[in-house]
């Protein structure tokens, strides 16, 4: 990502109205059981992009973080576990379209989803954590 935004930046810099938009993850409210790399990655690609939004922002350019809850993809499809107010590729390119008119800072979706999120990530630590615990697949369980 950091690559692709580095080669479109001189690109913006010409445009009218330039607007970069990233597609991260909700999974960056709240630490998740096997998300590990997913997560890290998603949550480097926040910061680089809060980051950069501060950075641009003299240079009018403005930056949309998108945090999408879980999206009916071939690649969620493969997952083996629960994937609640999981939405359709169209309902979220919809959602996503409709809202970057707008130039927002973040677009987060399904509302519900991202509040329940937002809200365990704020618990201390030692809840999180037994949260996390009780979401964790057991090994010796088929």
């Amino acid at each position: 990502a950091s690559h692709c935004i580095e080669a479109a930046l001189p690109l913006l810099r010409q445009g009218h109205r330039p607007h970069l938009v990233g597609v991260g993850s909700s999974v960056t409210y709240l630490a998740l059981p096997r998300s590990e790399a997913y997560g890290a990655s998603k949550a480097a690609l926040r910061y680089l992009l809060q980051s950069l939004r501060v950075d641009l922002a003299a240079e009018g350019i403005d930056v949309t973080l998108v945090s999408p809850g879980f999206v009916d993809t071939p690649l969620t499809q493969q997952n083996d576990f629960p994937m609640p107010m999981r939405w359709p590729v169209e309902r979220a390119a919809r959602h996503i379209a409709a809202r970057l008119q707008r130039r927002p800072h973040e677009i987060a979706f399904p509302s519900p989803f991202i509040a329940a999120l937002r809200l365990l990530g704020s618990l201390p630590s030692s809840l999180q954590l037994a949260i996390g615990r009780r979401l964790a697949r057991n090994e010796d369980t088929p």
